[in-house]
């Protein structure tokens, strides 16, 4: 019995593992506040005569805040306008590409999910669109981490950086990594979270295509 309870807590404990393996900064469930009773104890007095004492210790903890979903952009909005600093010095302005299908990201370098998609992005690079731009925005990091990933990873792709959150904020999320493919500055398409690389290339070159028609 002891061996099946065993067995049980460890498939539980993978599985939460996993799933939290599909997007970073997911927001978390409301937390029921805790209220503990008012207790009665036993105590011995010096006679030696049990005698009953209340104990009014109660503990209310304060009402946690209630967690408002992040409104995010929709498919068939607007893409709202930015210009971004790219690792390589020169600018990204998204006004700039309403004649282009654009797959704009937003990643970190401490999120798995956003790392292991990244291979996606040089593989769709690679594809040679002729009127696709790709670029992928850094998260709240400071530019010496973005400068050093791109050096130890060797991405050939734009990649912009965030470091104050002005342009993640204009593009609201729970978690990331988090991808729009917009055509003619609308967004067509929106993904939320990532597998593998090679499924994510699947799925990016799929809205990709849709857009090129």
């Amino acid at each position: 019995m002891k061996r099946n309870v065993k067995i049980v807590c460890v498939v539980l404990a993978m599985s939460l593992c996993f799933g939290g393996l599909t997007a970073c900064g997911a927001s978390a469930q409301k937390e029921e506040p805790v209220t503990s009773e008012a207790s009665t104890q036993e105590i011995t007095s010096e006679t030696g005569n049990e005698e009953s004492v209340d104990n009014e210790e109660t503990t209310t903890s304060e009402e946690p805040e209630e967690y408002e979903e992040v409104q995010g952009l929709k498919e068939g909005d607007a893409a709202p306008d930015f210009t971004a600093e790219l690792v390589d010095g020169t600018q990204f302005k998204m006004s700039d590409h309403k004649d282009d299908v654009v797959l704009l990201n937003f990643f970190a370098s401490w999120c798995p999910p956003c790392m292991g998609e990244m291979p996606a992005f040089e593989m769709l690079k690679k594809d040679g669109y002729s009127n696709l731009s790709i670029i992928c925005v850094d998260c709240m990091e400071d530019k010496g981490t973005v400068d050093a990933l791109v050096k130890e990873e060797g991405f050939t792709f734009p990649i912009a950086y965030d470091v104050s959150g002005t342009i993640g904020s204009l593009y609201p999320t729970d978690g990331i990594p988090y991808t729009l493919v917009i055509k003619n500055g609308v967004i067509k398409y929106t993904f939320l979270g990532a597998q593998d690389a090679e499924t994510q290339y699947a799925e990016y070159k799929k809205a990709i295509d849709e857009c090129m028609k």
